[in-house]
């Protein structure tokens, strides 16, 4: 019997959780299909369109691409809106509510915990509640509000991470993005990998491979520049002064701490990141349903290790 087709990079933002909001947000609608919050000092993000919202839609586009098994995390630029603790707090278990029940005694769905990235003590309670329900994982931001994922608090997550044995996605998002970026879509197509990228430079300068050798950590979109970029990490670790006190280890030698998706959009940056850090530490990955959804991996595998197509996944997420 072939083993599943996994895909471990999919969104979804159950329908249910827009009429449970936390007091300070509110949902509109945008056009014929599309549902979208706002928050109080905020103003309104992107809207979510069906195929956001409901699984079974979810679920007609997998089943199309031939995926056995999704992997399913929030949106995280939702997830992101409120930036009072309390309220993304209890917005996240709202949204993790929906998740669970939406994959509840489905052969096909699992779910990963949407985690508050404002307060990394709530984000491990959070995470911990969440396996109780069924999630196989969780997914933050890999880009705070505030300061980066170095920071102090989130100590008790990656603790508690290590523990639970479950991995946790690092998945950039703003609910508003900068204007800088705002032009020709850049915040996704160049700021998206360059978030991805700063929050796995945080994690080595902090020493968190050192301090939480079994923490399992995954990068989307190939690990944003990470694996073209570990080089200048590298130097830079070993020649500025503030860096080079910390006595950290190479990031070289840590590419093989994390874990990669397959979404870049092309074979041979694919190949490249195959050979650089390994077939057994890859995992197919769409970012279904969104416009930027990468499923090469599934429609032409052509020469990908098959190990990448569903065990890695199934080993790390403990399938």
């Amino acid at each position: 019997m072939a083993p599943p087709i996994i895909d471990v990079h999919s969104h979804l933002m159950p329908d249910s959780a827009f009429g449970r909001l936390p007091r300070g947000m509110s949902s509109y609608q945008s056009g014929d299909d599309e549902v979208g919050i706002a928050v109080e000092g905020r103003g309104r993000g992107r809207g979510a369109p069906g195929n956001l919202r409901h699984i079974d839609a979810h679920r007609a586009i997998q089943a199309d691409r031939g995926i056995d098994v999704s992997l399913i995390g929030p949106w995280i630029d939702m997830v992101k809106g409120p930036q009072d603790s309390g309220v993304q707090k209890r917005w996240c278990r709202v949204i993790n509510e929906g998740l669970a029940t939406a994959t509840s005694g489905t052969p096909h769905s699992r779910f990963l915990a949407a985690l508050p990235e404002t307060d990394g003590g709530a984000a491990s309670a959070e995470l911990e509640w969440a396996v109780g329900q069924g999630a196989v994982g969780g997914m933050l931001a890999a880009k705070p509000e505030t300061g980066t994922l170095a920071r102090n608090d989130f100590a008790s997550l990656w603790a508690r991470a290590e523990t639970l044995r479950v991995p946790l996605v690092l998945h950039p998002g703003d609910f508003t993005p900068p204007p800088r970026l705002g032009e020709h879509f850049m915040v996704n197509l160049v700021g998206n990998p360059f978030e991805t990228t700063l929050a796995a430079g945080a994690l080595m300068a902090a020493g968190i491979p050192e301090s939480h050798p079994d923490l399992r950590i995954v990068l989307v979109h190939g690990g944003g520049f990470l694996p073209y970029q570990f080089g200048r990490l590298t130097a830079g670790f070993a020649r500025w002064p503030s860096l080079a006190r910390l006595g950290r280890r190479p990031p070289e030698e840590l590419l093989r701490f994390f874990f990669y998706d397959t979404v870049l959009f092309d074979e041979r940056p694919l190949r490249f990141l195959v050979d650089l850090v390994g077939a057994d530490r890859v995992m197919a990955g769409s970012d279904c349903p969104f416009t930027m959804s990468d499923a090469r991996p599934f429609a032409a595998p052509g020469d990908l290790p098959p190990e990448v197509l569903g065990a890695n996944a199934a080993r790390l997420f403990n399938l």
